[in-house]
This record gives C-alpha cells, structure tokens and sequence, in this order.
C-alpha cells in the first residue's frame, strides 16, 4: 500500500476518533426513575452511582454536591418517553460559572441504559 494511501486511512481514522470521543465528556448520573410527572416534566431518579469523563483534550472541571443526593428530581422535555423503573443515565449541564452545582440551574440530557 502506498504512503498516501496509509496517511489518508490514518488521518479519517484519527478525525473519527476525535469526534466520537467529543460527545462522551462530562458529568453522568446513573439511576432508577421512581416518578414521572407527565404535566410538569419533573422526573424523580433513585440515584446509583455517577461519574466524571473527561475530554482528551482539555480537563474537565469536577463539579460535585455538597452531599450526593440518594434521588434527585430533574425536569426533561419529552417525559412520556420514560417509564418507571427504567434505568437511566443523566447528563449534566452547567452553564453558569460557579464552583458548586445548584439544581435549579442545571440541565439534564436523559438516555436510556440498558
């Protein structure tokens, strides 16, 4: 195989990775969904376990509660997409600059997990 070639397949494979491994950093919530209130959008999660991925590039800053929360009730938009007792992983977003999380502040992207 040429070395055009080999560079070209290196360098798809290397942007590939890039972009996959971009979406994964951050702060995850694992849990059970207890409640859903399908009006407000509020979500009540037993939580077991979170977790911090941080990006390849840059460090990801830890943000932590002051006391792990054993449930902790987040708002989704599409809440008649879960069911309870599904096991879920939560996102978290922070988009203001202080040190401690604040729950009425942040945002939560919800998946299932299987």
């Amino acid at each position: 195989m040429s070395k055009s070639k080999m560079t070209f397949i290196i360098v798809i494979l290397a942007i590939t990775l890039m972009g996959c491994s971009q979406n994964k950093a951050g702060t995850f919530l694992l849990g059970n969904i207890t409640e859903i209130n399908d009006k407000s959008g509020n979500m009540e999660i037993e939580i077991v376990g979170s977790f911090t991925v941080d990006d390849a590039e840059s460090l990801t800053e830890l943000y932590e509660f002051e006391k792990q929360p054993n449930s902790l009730t987040i708002r989704v938009s599409n809440p008649k997409e879960y069911e309870e007792g599904q096991k879920v992983q939560a996102k978290v977003i922070k988009k203001y600059e202080e040190d401690l999380w604040d729950l009425d502040k942040l945002e939560f992207e919800v998946e299932e997990v299987s």
